[in-house]
């Protein structure tokens, strides 16, 4: 999986965020970004756009020979089936209002499926960054600690479910998804909503063990939580409803037609 990238490699990439997450703070701290309107009508500020340009930069220097797809640049048809999916500021709603819960995603595709992942947000809960190694083992970087921890497989143990969505997401879908799939746990559930690649952090560290999305994303949105939720054990599966009926489908796939995810959900 991972191993098709070096240990310097990974380490330069892990540097790399962080020197994209400097970036990102400056901005959001100083708030001097501004903000555009993309061909579809949703916003783009000047931070996403630079530090676009600098991932990809460095990215096709520490992997040169690998194409690289960005939200904020050119997406051009290639026959390759190894590349990089990236997403320099995932949650820009978010960033371009005061809001902390943005983050940079770096992913690594081959075969449809993504073999390593990076979810980094320089600010959220004082700063983490999730990775998975060259030996495919979940790294922690505890900002505030300077520090990079490897993670275990958390066991939840929690007596209630407990789920994390997005804050766009209809308390009656959520309801009518538990009452479903957990009837069990129909008057004892919990619901946290946050933006962005973020919520997988609260599978991984064992806050949560369902996700649900209900909306459509793009791949650079999932692709790096996919391979840390999946290196944790839990399962990504697409979602199909209609009429309050709802249809769990295969796992999710990449380099589709327009990079378009629909609803998913992902269960410990």
């Amino acid at each position: 999986m991972s191993n098709y990238l070096s240990q310097q490699q990974i380490n330069q990439i892990f540097q790399l965020a962080i020197e994209s997450g400097e970036v990102a703070k400056q901005f959001f701290l100083k708030n001097n970004f501004e903000i555009f309107n993309k061909n579809d009508g949703s916003k783009v500020s000047s931070a996403d756009i630079e530090i676009s340009k600098l991932i990809q930069q460095k990215i096709s220097q520490i992997a040169p020979n690998i194409p690289i797809v960005c939200e904020e640049g050119e997406v051009r048809d290639f026959d390759d089936e190894m590349f990089f999916l990236i997403d320099p500021i995932d949650g820009t709603s978010s960033f371009i209002n005061n809001n902390v819960e943005f983050c940079i995603n770096i992913a690594l595709i081959k075969n449809r499926k993504p073999i390593f992942g990076l979810i980094y947000a320089p600010l959220f809960e004082g700063g983490k960054m999730i990775f998975n190694n060259h030996q495919n083992q979940l790294a922690l970087y505890n900002h505030d600690e300077n520090k990079n921890f490897i993670l275990n497989k958390n066991i939840f143990n929690k007596n209630y479910l407990s789920i994390i969505t997005s804050s766009r997401t209809k308390d009656e879908d959520v309801k009518n998804y538990v009452q479903k799939f957990y009837p069990q746990f129909i008057d004892n559930y919990q619901v946290e909503k946050l933006s962005s690649a973020i919520k997988f952090f609260r599978i991984i560290e064992g806050e949560a063990n369902l996700y649900l999305h209900f909306r459509k994303s793009m791949e650079w949105d999932t692709a790096s939580g996919h391979i840390l939720i999946d290196l944790f054990g839990a399962n990504l599966k697409t979602l199909k409803y209609n009429d309050f009926e709802f249809f769990l489908g295969e796992e999710l796939h990449y380099k589709k037609n327009n990079f378009i995810n629909g609803a998913f959900v992902i269960a410990k």
